[in-house]
């Protein structure tokens, strides 16, 4: 048997090793979503493709286009007037953006409350808690449908396009890992 003979089935166990231990070290992001906890790979792709679809208005007029929505981190949180766990997140919404002042976050909270009474409720909400950052109207519930949202509070993570986090249910914008890794994405 010759020397390559028997060295074959090294090579072919070391290329195996070499192959399992560069996959556990792998960071590029287009990974990441496979890595979201709870969350359907469908429906992040999905989140991922929505969001480059509409152009939001807030209600102050600022306009954001799909190429401002594509760049940086963005924070979409749908919530409602009426949603007690969405307004106790709030604050550290509010928090949040305070203490990250970059051009880069875009912090939008769209509104899914009904009826003619949306403008007083969301300019309550505004004024009870300070909010610093861009409230969307979703009338008819078109963009909670769109991204298929079916209880609220639900924020999406988003990097540069890519969903990051997606947290169904009240979450605490202000805690330090989760400033961090705003700061990490920030980068």
């Amino acid at each position: 048997m010759s020397t390559e003979r028997k060295k074959f089935p090294f090579k072919l166990i070391a290329i195996a090793c070499f192959l399992v231990l560069g996959s556990l070290f792998v960071t590029d992001e287009s990974f990441t979503t496979a890595k979201i906890a709870g969350v359907d790979t469908k429906k992040i792709q999905h989140y991922e493709s929505m969001l480059v679809r509409p152009d939001l208005k807030s209600i102050k007029g600022k306009e954001f286009k799909k190429e401002d929505l594509s760049k940086g981190v963005v924070i979409l949180n749908f919530w409602a007037s009426w949603c007690t766990p969405c307004l106790e997140e709030f604050p550290s919404l509010v928090s949040l953006r305070s203490g990250i002042e970059n051009k880069d976050l875009k912090i939008i909270a769209i509104n899914s409350d009904e009826g003619p009474k949306q403008d007083k409720k969301i300019n309550e909400v505004s004024k009870k808690f300070n909010v610093n950052f861009d409230i969307v109207k979703d009338k008819n519930g078109k963009l909670t449908d769109a991204f298929m949202v079916s209880a609220i509070p639900v924020s999406i993570v988003f990097k540069d396009g890519r969903v990051m986090e997606v947290a169904n249910g009240s979450k605490d914008f202000n805690s330090e890992e989760f400033k961090e890794k705003i700061q990490e994405w920030l980068k």
